[in-house]
């Protein structure tokens, strides 16, 4: 039987944050303008009690007690309506956790697209007891570390318990996935096996950095190869190409010991110059100073 450390908690009203984590219970911080476009960040909303009907760019959708939703990045919001008895949970991460954690994901396991997909297709999912319980006590973990004096320490277990938050969702996702016809005996179509083929060559060719590379691998032009990551997943072949790269660039600055320069000749630049204005325009920082920030 599982157990939690934390149970019977209060509904206390705040709104915290940093600059990669926002945490909230207050209705002032759901989006109220009509036709809002989300930003560069995935939310995770809870219902503790009440309902949220929200009417989105192709679809509606209504959050009910005990019901939790994922609103992806630059998710168009036409309207929202909140009833008057409600209660709620929002965590709200910068997408390159979400994005770092599914391409984790996607090394660790084969159901990475199936889950991928089912973000997309099917954004709200009831809660069970135990994961009613795990909501709440994260909510708790994450109110305590965003009060506390905020070090460079408490930063890194803010960043870790957002991960981890994110983690049980996707964990609970191959319990629904699990309960539904398993999508591994369904026919898969071209798009999606070329999709895939295409982000396992990325796992496997890092250091490379053109599209024409990747679409001569699985036979296709680049035109198309990027006509089909946009289909399957809302993105270019060079943003997915630009996203592992800058992911294999911040893995090598936080666990290695290399200088800029080996780690420029590691990854196939052409020289450090090259390498640094690569950084600069996909992050916004210098190197060095990616370095110092991770």
């Amino acid at each position: 039987m599982h157990s939690l450390l934390i149970k019977n908690t209060h509904f206390v009203t705040m709104a915290q944050k940093t600059d990669n984590v926002f945490l909230t219970n207050l209705i002032e911080d759901l989006p109220s303008k009509q036709n809002y476009r989300l930003g560069d960040t995935t939310s995770l909303i809870y219902c503790k009690a009440g309902s949220i009907q929200i009417e989105l760019e192709k679809r509606s959708v209504k959050l009910e007690t005990n019901d939790l939703m994922i609103c992806m990045p630059r998710t168009l919001i036409r309207s929202l309506r909140a009833s008057h008895d409600l209660k709620f949970y929002m965590l709200r991460v910068k997408s390159q956790i979400f994005d770092d954690i599914f391409l984790e994901c996607f090394r660790l396991e084969p159901r990475w697209w199936e889950k991928q997909s089912f973000v997309h297709t099917n954004p709200v999912m009831r809660m069970g007891k135990y994961q009613q319980q795990l909501v709440e006590s994260y909510y708790q973990f994450l109110s305590i570390n965003l009060i506390s004096s905020m070090t460079i320490y408490r930063r890194h277990i803010l960043q870790a318990l957002a991960r981890a938050a994110v983690l049980e969702v996707l964990n609970y996702m191959e319990d629904v996935l699990g309960a539904q016809k398993d999508p591994r005996q369904e026919a898969v179509g071209q798009s999606d096996f070329i999709f895939r083929r295409f982000i396992e060559l990325l796992q496997e060719y890092k250091q490379e950095r053109e599209v024409q590379f990747f679409a001569e691998k699985i036979g296709l032009t680049p035109k198309y190869l990027s006509e089909i990551c946009k289909q399957r997943s809302g993105k270019s072949a060079s943003e997915w190409i630009a996203e592992v790269t800058m992911a294999e660039i911040n893995r090598m600055l936080t666990t290695s010991n290399m200088s800029i320069k080996e780690i420029a000749f590691r990854l196939n630049f052409p020289n450090s110059s090259f390498f640094c204005q690569y950084v600069k325009k996909h992050s916004g920082m210098s190197p060095s100073q990616l370095r110092r920030s991770l």
